[in-house]
């Protein structure tokens, strides 16, 4: 399902260096404008009010979500509402520091799930580390699909958003510091790695730097892999429901038989690599009745269905992968366990696709499959085409010099970690000859990795549930950081991401923490080398708890899974 995309219409920026460059061209002094001298601007950007302009003193700020900052530096705070159609209504918001802490830099925020709420948890980070920070709405208000009665919200949703308050984020810093930033960065995991990858595929002028975290990119079909999580585990009936001592079992078990076949130390609670792990839990059937020990019938089939992932039942085409061995024990943390379809599935469907659905075991995944990706969105899009980002050609972003580091925790109970690894072999593939790897003539692989991680790495988390926790080494500067870690290239991935743009150093390994019960008050229990797929962290030392007695080592090749074939390279078409 990788969709062609003609360069006049991705690569469009609406006008943002013009804009931009305007505003830079007019600016006298180190500082365009004061800052409530911005609401001018309204009259200078095409399709964006400026409602709000204000200085904030430095100190406690309390963000309009009632989320309370302590310790900010001065800014100057801008709100806005852009409308690129008659449709749409995109709230955003930009902080700019006023004291002089400025890095020079523009960084954009991604969200989470469906929702529509400007992201002040990220901003105010990014603004206590020198950025001029931006984050948006995605174009409607709370997380229920209702907004999809009005089609060009759902572009709005899907990439449009993102796009617009970008530029006209960039423009509005432009005005206020009198120079356009150095060096623009996109930081976000889940739906905002949906749209960090969204960024680099259709608008790759607009960040330098992008970092994509457990990324929801495969949009459609994740909504029908989180209907099928449940629809064969609890919504399907009692007897498929996995309580949560059910699920450790299985975790257990799986580890016990695969922690020596991945190159796992013995005492880690994780597998570092469950691609090697082909455990099969048909061993747990219960003989004589249910016990602690073992899975009924009804629930060996639940654990089975979310292994496989959705398939279509006529084509037999996988719909989504399934998830990864070792992360059973995390299933009822979004997915298992519930009355409806968890995630973002259930209003997607009910108040989407079919509004007013009563029954989600009536929907189809053949038909409704196709229904849903070719339902007309917006602007001439389908709903696929709006919300898929699933083009595996960046070399507009590659060739413009842009830089793109996805990371995915192995053990993600919400979305699988299988789709950035098919993803990013896709990507890959993009790089490779028309006839390379067909017959098993694949000697174009080598080069084709090589040029991909010139621009693009994916590090593979072990033991990382859905962009932060779980047992694994799961700090590095991702999207929950806990204070204690350094920010530095080694430690964070916004460091190495900026040390890769900035000095053309890319990053060989990122070392992720684990703190003792998550907690860093409690100290750090180990650290761990992330390393750049395919490497894989192997131990060679004599301290499991420390990096250092880790090397990054060529794996051996794995199959991913099924065949999938959404991330299809462009090439493939032609």
């Amino acid at each position: 399902m990788c969709c062609r995309f003609k360069s006049s219409v991705l690569y469009a920026v609406s006008g943002a260096a013009a804009l931009i460059g305007a505003f830079v061209l007019g600016a006298t002094g180190a500082q365009a404008a004061s800052c409530s001298g911005l609401a001018a601007l309204s009259m200078s950007l095409p399709n964006v009010t400026i409602t709000t302009a204000q200085s904030v003193p430095a100190g406690t700020f309390t963000a309009p979500n009632g989320q309370v900052f302590n310790n900010l530096p001065a800014f100057c705070r801008v709100v806005a509402v852009a409308t690129p159609t008659s449709q749409s209504q995109i709230n955003f918001e930009v902080w700019m520091p006023s004291d002089g802490s400025w890095n020079g830099k523009f960084q954009g925020e991604g969200s989470g799930g469906s929702a529509g709420a400007i992201s002040f948890f990220a901003m105010g980070p990014a603004l206590i580390r020198g950025y001029a920070t931006m984050s948006n709405d995605n174009g409607h208000t709370g997380s229920v699909w209702t907004f999809a009665q009005f089609p060009e919200k759902v572009v709005d949703f899907g990439h449009r958003a993102q796009h617009v308050t970008t530029v006209a984020g960039k423009a509005i810093v432009a005005a206020f510091y009198g120079t356009a930033a150095k060096h623009s960065y996109f930081y976000a995991c889940s739906q905002g790695g949906h749209h960090a990858l969204m960024e680099a595929q259709r608008y790759p002028e607009d960040y330098d730097g992008i970092i994509a975290g457990d990324p929801a990119n495969d949009w459609t079909h994740l909504m029908f892999a989180e209907l099928w999580a449940g629809v064969n585990t609890s919504v399907k009936g009692p007897s498929f429901d996995l309580p949560q001592a059910k699920l450790d079992l299985v975790t257990s078990a799986a580890l016990a038989q695969c922690k020596a076949q991945d190159g796992s130390p013995p005492s880690d609670a994780f597998l570092t690599d469950p691609l090697d792990c082909h455990f099969d839990p048909k061993v747990l059937l219960c003989k004589s009745g249910d016990a602690p020990t073992c899975l009924m019938g009804d629930q060996l089939t639940a654990v089975e269905a979310l292994y496989q992932g959705p398939v279509n039942p006529v084509t037999h085409k996988q719909i989504f992968p399934g998830f990864a061995r070792g992360s059973e024990a995390f299933w009822r943390q979004v997915l298992v366990g519930l009355s409806i379809p968890g995630g973002s599935s259930a209003s997607f469907f009910r108040d989407g696709v079919f509004p007013g659905l009563a029954n989600f075991n009536d929907i189809n995944f053949s038909s409704d499959v196709a229904l849903t990706d070719n339902k007309a969105a917006g602007s001439g899009e389908t709903w696929a085409q709006a919300l898929d980002a699933n083009n595996a050609d960046l070399g507009a972003f590659r060739e413009r010099g842009g830089k793109l580091i996805m990371y995915h925790g192995f053990a993600d109970p919400f979305i699988s970690p299988l789709i950035s690894l098919y993803y990013y072999t896709a990507v890959i593939n993009q790089g490779r000859g028309d006839h390379a790897g067909r017959d098993g003539d694949d000697r174009s692989g080598d080069s084709a990795l090589a040029e991909t991680q010139n621009f693009a790495r994916l590090f593979m988390v072990p033991g990382m549930n859905h962009c932060a926790g779980g047992p694994g080494p799961n700090n590095f500067g991702g999207f929950a950081q806990a204070p204690g870690v350094p920010l530095d290239p080694q430690h964070d991935v916004l460091s190495a991401l900026e040390r890769w743009v900035e000095k053309g150093i890319a990053p060989d390994k990122i070392i992720g923490t684990k703190f003792v019960n998550d907690n860093p008050a409690n100290g750090v229990a180990f650290t761990r080398p992330l390393c750049p797929y395919p490497q894989s962290a192997r131990f060679q030392g004599h301290n499991v708890n420390d990096a250092a007695s880790f090397a990054c080592v060529e794996d051996e090749h794995d199959r991913i899974g099924p065949v999938f074939t959404d991330f299809v390279a462009d090439r493939d078409h032609d």
